[in-house]
């Protein structure tokens, strides 16, 4: 897959939080562009009437807790993240939009191992399916 790069320049950023993103930036050892393009990214999925759960210790997801959502979800920078073995892949593929920089991700066999490596899990320190 190829990826197209473009530059563009960017008007009217506070200095405050162009400073706290470009430090960010640099904790993270990314660049501005890699950074942007990852907040643009969760923006959009956001705006398009998706459900974002970031910055938690450990979440458990059911497929009831999928469907009862009745909307995509994504999952940021959540330590672990377990699905249910009652989460099938079709309602996974339906109700689940990324899942990034999550340090462990634990999902059920009904998943396919090469979906695992899809860009539905970004930057994920390390995924598990269970056999």
């Amino acid at each position: 897959m190829v990826i197209k790069v473009i530059d563009v320049t960017i008007r009217g950023i506070d200095d405050e939080v162009y400073s706290e993103f470009s430090a960010e930036a640099r904790r993270q050892k990314k660049t501005i562009g890699e950074l942007v393009t990852e907040a643009m990214r969760e923006y959009l999925q956001r705006s398009a009437g998706g459900v974002l759960i970031c910055n938690r210790q450990e979440v458990i997801v059911s497929k009831s807790d999928l469907m009862e959502l009745g909307m995509p979800v994504s999952f940021h920078r959540i330590e672990r993240l377990i699905f249910g073995d009652d989460v099938d892949f079709e309602t996974f593929k339906k109700y689940v939009g990324f899942i990034s920089r999550c340090k462990y991700v634990e999902v059920p066999k009904s998943i396919p191992k090469l979906y695992t490596y899809s860009l539905k899990f970004r930057h994920c320190t390390e995924v598990v399916r269970r056999e």
